[in-house]
């Protein structure tokens, strides 16, 4: 187990670290659930009084299923606007993008509940390219609080690709609470190029509140909003995942 591991994260690394580092906002748990399948919306609003920040938006429409005990692979479309001088665009279907998860070992088998998670996206628009995506999953509870860490890293390929690589790290605590309601908080930052690292304020970074939960039966929820702390971040950020199971 401890060489499959190993196998995994050189395959992430391999990837490189280009910008942004992050497809989604979305804190990913290193598991799969075997025979089920989800539809699942993602999404975020930037509110900033800057116009090429202000009203960015970006939503992400998925149909996943868990291939085996160890496998959940995602088919995902991506549209977005985004800054255009001092404008935003008009909503364009960006990506379309493959994303895998693979659980690494049993929940519990050791300290940390270790995970991979592998994507392509591939671009729906001329003029656009596609990007590789990887990241380190790892979770920990403790008794009632899970701690969840994405080491993000990110690569632009085809023609007009960007040659920097990317990086990034989000993080998720949560209090389980109730299965309806887990309050928490999240951290992310994006590095941008990890060669050429910029200053604490060229980078993005973000905290908030969230909350976490599971209704119906069927619905996971994940809402929360993020404060900018950095220049170069929105002022603040609506960020939500829906997930319907079945």
């Amino acid at each position: 187990m401890r060489n499959k591991i190993l196998f995994f994260i050189v395959m992430v690394t391999a990837f490189g670290l280009s910008h942004p580092a992050f497809a989604e906002k979305a804190v990913f748990a290193p598991n799969a659930e075997q025979g089920e399948w989800e539809l699942e919306n993602t999404g975020l609003y930037d509110i900033d009084p800057h116009k090429d920040k202000n009203a960015v938006q970006e939503y992400h429409e998925a149909i996943g299923y868990g291939v085996n005990s160890f496998w959940h692979t995602e088919l995902e479309f991506e549209d977005e606007t985004q800054p255009s001088g001092d404008s935003i665009t008009p909503f364009q279907l960006t990506h379309m993008e493959w994303e895998n998860i693979f659980q690494l070992a049993p929940k519990g088998e050791y300290w940390l509940d270790p995970g991979i998670y592998l994507a392509y996206e591939a671009p729906m628009m001329a003029k656009q390219v596609g990007q590789f995506e990887g990241k380190i999953l790892l979770e920990k509870d403790f008794q009632k609080i899970t701690n969840i860490l994405n080491i993000s890293f990110n690569k632009q390929v085809g023609g007009g690709a960007d040659t920097h690589t990317d990086g990034g790290i989000s993080w998720s605590t949560r209090y389980r609470l109730s299965q309806y309601v887990e309050p928490g908080f999240e951290y992310w930052n994006d590095f941008s190029a990890i060669t050429h690292q910029l200053d604490y304020n060229q980078q993005s970074h973000q905290v908030g509140p969230c909350m976490y939960g599971h209704l119906f039966g069927h619905v996971n929820y994940d809402i929360g909003y993020l404060f900018g702390i950095s220049d170069a971040a929105p002022r603040g950020e609506i960020k939500w995942v829906l997930e319907y199971e079945f």
